[in-house]
Order: C-alpha cells, then structure tokens, then sequence
C-alpha cells in the first residue's frame, strides 16, 4: 500500500466513525444501518469493509473513542483534589455529567451487543479497564493497607453501584432519581462509602495501638 493509499483509507476510516457517531447521537445505537452510515460518509457501502470488518467493528471504534473522551472527563474531574474522598465524589459527578452530556454515546458502551462470535478485543479491554485507575489511586490514598487485587476489586463495586444509580436513573425507571436528587444522592452516596471506608481503616488501626 503506497503512502497515497494508506492516507486515502484513513480519511475513509474517520469519516466513517465521525458518520456512525453522527448516526448514534441522532437515533440511539440500535437504529445505526451500515448503509446509511456510508451515505453519510459520501462513500459506498463496500468501502466500509475495505477499512473495518463489519458494523459490528465500527461500533468498537466508535466505543474506543467515547471511552477516551470518558477517560480525560475522569481524568479532569479527579486531577486537582487532592483529598482522595473528594476525588472519588467529583469521578462520581463527572460520570453522572457524561452520561447526561453524551446519552447516546454512553448508552452504546453499554446497550449494544456484538455478534455471537466477536469476542472483544485485548485493546479494547485495556481501554475499560484504564478507567478504573482514576477510582484506584484516590481509593489507595484512603487505604493503602488494601492490597492491589483488593483495591482493583472495591474500584470495580464502585463503579458498578455509581453507574447503576446513574443508568436506572437516566432510563427513567421507577426508583430512578431525576434532577437535583440525582447528582445529590450520587455525591453524598460516595461520601457514605468514603465515610465507611475511613472509619474502617480509624477502627484498625485502633485495634493496633
């Protein structure tokens, strides 16, 4: 492949995954069509396989770049505190924003479902998994007694019980929060897990001295 080629598919490949993000914020991820998707990109539909395997890849890519736009809203949000429970309260509040701020584009990390037969990828798992790191550190500060298995454990609970309230939340379910409640209850959920997380680590140390 000359030089000429190589840039041609990769204007190809960023129009196509500028298309289908286009497409998912417009009409959710379960309306996306490989054919409209080439339209968009003023290609035809077989150009799509000459740079992705299927829409199935087109999806990962698109999910690949939403989980780095996550990854510096966390980054962001945690950098300047330097008291490690409110770290944990701003990640909180600064996934809560993301998900509200980009719906669609969140939900597709979540709602859609490859094909039977594609596993996921090692680099894409290593994408999510970079994720937990902005909950690790400030959790270490907290209690740098816990070991690294430990720690990467109680990092995935808290992201499971903060993206729970925020998912149940934002599909409107009935215990679902909504408004002011909801970014409230988040922060001051964080808080009492903080607050229990502290205490657990006081009261050890208590039963040392």
């Amino acid at each position: 492949m000359t030089d000429k080629q190589a840039e041609r598919r990769e204007t190809l490949r960023g129009r196509i995954l500028e298309a289908a993000e286009a497409r998912i914020v417009a009409g959710g991820i379960a309306n996306l069509r490989a054919r409209e998707i080439m339209a968009d990109a003023g290609a035809a539909l077989g150009g799509l396989y000459n740079v992705f395997a299927d829409l199935d890849d087109v999806v990962l890519h698109v999910n690949s770049r939403t989980l780095a736009r996550l990854g510096e809203t966390l980054a962001a949000a945690s950098g300047g505190a330097a008291d490690p429970g409110a770290a944990l309260r701003a990640l909180a509040l600064a996934y809560l924003g993301f998900a509200e701020g980009n719906r669609a584009l969140w939900s597709a990390l979540f709602d859609y479902r490859y094909g039977a037969n594609r596993g996921i990828p090692d680099w894409h798992l290593a994408e999510q998994a970079v994720l937990l790191v902005h909950i690790v550190e400030p959790l270490r500060r907290l209690r740098p007694d816990w070991s690294e298995d430990f720690l990467q454990l109680r990092a995935r609970t808290l992201f499971g019980a903060i993206h729970g309230i925020v998912a149940i939340s934002l599909e409107e379910r009935f215990v679902g929060l909504s408004g002011k409640d909801l970014a409230t209850e988040t922060a001051d959920f964080v808080d009492v897990i903080v607050a229990g997380t502290r205490g657990d680590a006081e009261g050890q140390r208590g039963c040392l001295a």
